[in-house]
């Protein structure tokens, strides 16, 4: 395993969400607070941008040129070919005078997107956990939460995992791919003071759980029983979310945030915000398409 190396130095003022297309070969990943949407091709090193009209949280493959967005203002599709942004729905609007936003995404392998939301800044407990099915209809999963993160898939598909940042806590369920129930949650990992709190996350093949530990400069694996096998450190405080991908699904992406830096943080961690990688020994699993 390689040590980490910037793939794209940025300055993201809260990195997230990245997500690798097989058949472009790109990386997609968002800037939360300076809401923007980029694609970059490690091949040409060529990176492109978009800017989005709201805060964008997550985001996920729709097909046709579309992604679909977990954004401030609810689900939509994003159309990066003619800029055109569709609000689907929108299941915190009543939540909106508590500043309540989505936040981490995923779509699993039957096409549903997942999201959870967060009252942002984050203190409070009024989040949930949504499924956002193919017919458009939307399902409250989980809640009341206060951060929702770390939203991902086993590789045989029966198992779902979810976190509450502020509790610092990542659950895991028993998920049924065909109805999109979870049920019987546990704790997966209790992470530790003074370890950061658990960010985004993703499974690799071999069915462990790499989970970025925000505030600490880390990315762990877990093996599926919740024991640490291995740990990354990055040059860069703020790690928010790692996702595989590269030809061979082998290279771990890991997306960072310089929130809240002033001139002093940024001299301490100049490449905060910007997009790191490590070359690793397991692969990752592809993203599914919303939809398919």
């Amino acid at each position: 395993m390689s040590e980490p190396y910037v793939a794209v130095r940025q300055s993201c003022v809260l990195g997230e969400s990245p997500i690798w297309s097989e058949v472009e070969q790109a990386l997609y990943w968002v800037d939360i607070r300076n809401p923007m949407i980029f694609r970059w091709y490690p091949e040409s090193k060529a990176l492109q941008s978009w800017r989005v009209q709201t805060e964008i949280g997550s985001i996920g493959f729709a097909g046709d040129g579309r992604l679909i967005a977990g954004t401030r203002m609810g689900f939509a599709f994003i159309n990066l070919a003619d800029g055109e942004f569709h609000l689907l729905e929108d299941p915190e609007g009543e939540g909106r005078m508590n500043a309540v936003r989505m936040n981490d995404g995923k779509v699993d392998r039957s096409g549903r997107f997942w999201c959870g939301s967060m009252e942002d800044p984050g203190y409070g407990e009024v989040a949930s956990l949504y499924r956002f099915d193919t017919d458009h209809t939307v399902h409250r999963m989980e809640g009341p939460v206060c951060i929702s993160n770390a939203i991902c898939w086993s590789p045989d598909n029966r198992t779902m995992y979810f976190a509450d940042s502020l509790k610092r806590k990542v659950w895991s369920y028993d998920f049924d791919a065909s109805t999109g129930t979870i049920e019987n949650r546990r704790d997966f990992i209790q992470v530790q003071e003074g370890d950061g709190v658990p960010d985004g996350a993703t499974v690799d093949s071999e069915g462990f759980v790499w989970v970025a530990h925000m505030r600490a400069g880390q990315v762990k694996r877990y093996d599926p029983d919740g024991r640490i096998e291995r740990e990354i450190s990055f040059p860069a405080s703020m790690t928010s979310c790692p996702a595989f991908g590269g030809p061979d699904m082998s290279t771990l992406y890991v997306t960072t945030a310089s929130s809240r830096f002033e001139v002093e943080d940024f001299e301490r961690e100049p490449d905060a915000g910007s997009l790191f990688a490590v070359e690793t020994d397991v692969r990752g699993i592809p993203e599914p398409v919303f939809g398919a």
